[in-house]
Order: C-alpha cells, then structure tokens, then sequence
C-alpha cells in the first residue's frame, strides 16, 4: 500500500479490505461510510482500531442477529421488541430488563453483532465509501475496539464467496516478501504462515498455489489477506526517485536555515488550511503521510520533523539536526527538501480533493511569491 486514500471513492476502485488497509496505514482517524443501493453501514474508526459499527438494515438489527444465532426464539423477539418500543429503549436493555440476557452475555453478543456487521462489507462488489469526521457527542458503552489489521484478518477469513476471492487475483500475477509494515505482530495460524513461507523474491502466483499444502481458495484467501496486511507485496518495492517538480538548483536570497523555513511553513500553513476546511481533522494525517513518504529521498534534517497543528513544520524538529551546519554549503539541499515537501502536500490535495483545489493552491504560490 504505497497510495494515498481519497477521502471518498467507490468499490469498485477499492475493495472494503483495501480502504481499512490505507486508512491503517495511513492513521487515519473518522466515520466510514459504505453506501449501496440497499443500505447504509458506518464504521468509527480510532486510534487505529474499529470502535463501533451501525447499518441501516433491519436485518442488521441486534434482535434479528440474536434470532439469528438462537440466543432467543422467535416468541421472545416478538415480546422484547414490544417492549423496545413501549419503553424506547434499546433491544438489548430490553432483554436485560425480561432477564433473556445477562450483563456479560450482552456484551460479548453486541461485540459480535457489530463484527458481523462489519464483516458483511468484505466481499461488496458495489457502492460508494465516504470518510468523515468523528462525531462529537459521547460514543457508545459497549463497543468492538478491536485493531484494524486483526479486523481484517478475521474479516477475510470469514469469507466464503469464492467468485471474490478470484477476482482479486490475475493469472499472471508475481508476488514478493514485503518491507517491515508498521503495526505490531500478526497472529498467524500455522497453515497461514506455510502460505507466507512460499513467497520468495518475485514467485508467480501459480507457483504457490502448486507448492501449497492447501486448496486453492484457501490459498488464495491467505494470500489476499497477506497483501492486505503488507506481509507480503504483488510488486517489487521501487526506490523512489526525486519529485519532478522539484528544483534542481535554487538560487535564494534567504540568510539562515531559520528564515527558509519560516519561508515555506507559510505556504504549507495555507495548504492544510484549505484541505482540513474541506475534510476536517484527518487533514493533518494526511499531509504527514505525504511527508513521511519521501522522507528517505530528502535531507537527513528532516527524518524527524513533527507537523503542528497548524499544519507548519515544527521548527525545533528540524533544526536541532542542521542549525550547526554551514548555511552556504547545505542551503541548496535544505531548499530541495522543502520543495520536496511542499510539492508532495500539493500532490495529495490533488488526490482527496482534486485538481481544481490543486489550481488553487499553485495560484495562491505563485501570487504570494510576486
């Protein structure tokens, strides 16, 4: 996953798998909506971690779910949604209050009702997500709070549609280990880690599945979800090269490293102004990952640079690691990380919000720099 999440899409550009995916990696922080023609499912995503899910069908409803799973019958459903309704209370305090449940019970059914919703959007072929900001008002008592990649993992491997699972894959693919991922260990059972173990350096997908102990579904699934997971990859990882936009050689009239960089927090400040105004908090997450994924091509200063909240590069964060160097020596590499910086910001305006709000923005530049 080396690409930035637009902030709404369709399904069919980005399967359910992939959005959780990036908005993992991504840290990205909301409210993910799922719309298709039948319903509409939200996900609460914090801290890395899905906290809360709803949907608009009746059939996603808690009573149906228990009904469902025989914790209670079709008699007592009738009777606790009588209930739920006389008393404009929830179903499942409504089973509390008739002793159908206990206070543990509920909490363990809720928590895999809400999985069960979330689950049901893996193998959606259709439809439109949207990401938004988290609701203010307090959240809810009994959440899931479950980690992004172990909802993933699950989530794949609840999946039985076989037709998905082989659309995920062509013929020709080749996959490859992939470079350390930035969330903790990943439990894997046995049989999954002999799938990872047949993935060398740019295996072809046939090959694996011939060396695999497991049937080809299964082997597929695993594997779709080693990619989703980013232990393995379908691509030989590139280095990256420098950003075209950025200039080779930058004549300046700035004195210190201090004064350049103030130079350009004034522009980046603008940026995040104009993308959070249009997408809310998760502006900041994604202006930093945009940073953090051309740090290894740019000055060594900046490895370590925090963004504020303004959207500015904090200074102490830089500075502390160059303002000993010789100004007239590094001046030219300290611009062309800036630049870097400044155009990789400009690149994902372009991806959330598109190419107008780009146009905006390099007019902007260019007005304050005459």
């Amino acid at each position: 996953m080396n690409s930035h999440l637009p902030i709404s899409g369709t399904l069919s550009e980005l399967d359910f798998a992939s959005i959780l995916a990036l908005m993992n990696s991504q840290s990205l922080d909301g409210q993910l909506k799922i719309t298709s023609t039948r319903f509409n499912k939200t996900l609460w995503l914090e801290n890395g971690r899905i906290v809360f899910a709803q949907s608009s069908l009746a059939e996603d409803s808690l009573g149906q779910f228990l009904l469902s799973r025989g914790i209670i019958n079709k008699a007592l459903f009738e009777k606790s949604s009588r209930r739920m309704q006389k008393n404009k209370t929830r179903h499942g305090r409504a089973l509390l209050e008739m002793g159908a449940l206990t206070p543990e019970h509920l909490w363990i059914e809720v928590a895999a009702h809400l999985r069960a919703i979330v689950f049901s959007l893996f193998t959606l072929r259709t439809g439109k997500y949207d990401i938004g900001p988290l609701p203010e008002k307090e959240g809810e008592n009994i959440v899931l709070d479950v980690p992004i990649p172990d909802v993933i993992l699950d989530g794949v491997r609840s999946i039985e549609d076989q037709e998905f699972i082989e659309s995920r894959f062509a013929a020709n693919n080749v996959l490859f280990p992939a470079p350390p991922a930035g969330h903790g260990p990943i439990a894997l059972k046995p049989f999954e880690t002999h799938i990872l173990s047949l993935v060398a350096e740019a295996t072809p997908l046939a090959a694996v599945i011939q060396k695999s102990e497991l049937l080809r579904f299964d082997t597929l699934k695993i594997l779709y979800f080693l990619l989703k997971l980013e232990l393995i990859c379908d691509r030989k990882q590139p280095t990256r090269q420098v950003t075209p936009h950025a200039i080779q050689q930058l004549p300046t009239t700035f004195t210190s490293f201090d004064e350049t960089l103030q130079y350009y927090n004034a522009k980046l400040e603008y940026i995040y102004r104009v993308l959070s105004k249009e997408i809310g908090p998760v502006a900041h997450s994604i202006l930093f990952d945009s940073i953090t994924a051309i740090l290894e091509s740019i000055h060594p200063c900046f490895q370590n640079l925090e963004i504020r909240g303004n959207g500015r590069i904090d200074e102490k964060s830089v500075m502390k690691s160059i303002w000993y160097e010789n100004f007239n020596e590094n001046s030219n590499e300290f611009l062309k990380g800036l630049e870097e910086i400044l155009y990789a910001e400009i690149y994902a305006v372009k991806r959330h919000l598109g190419k107008d709000h780009e146009k905006l923005i390099l007019r902007w530049i260019r007005e304050s720099e005459n």
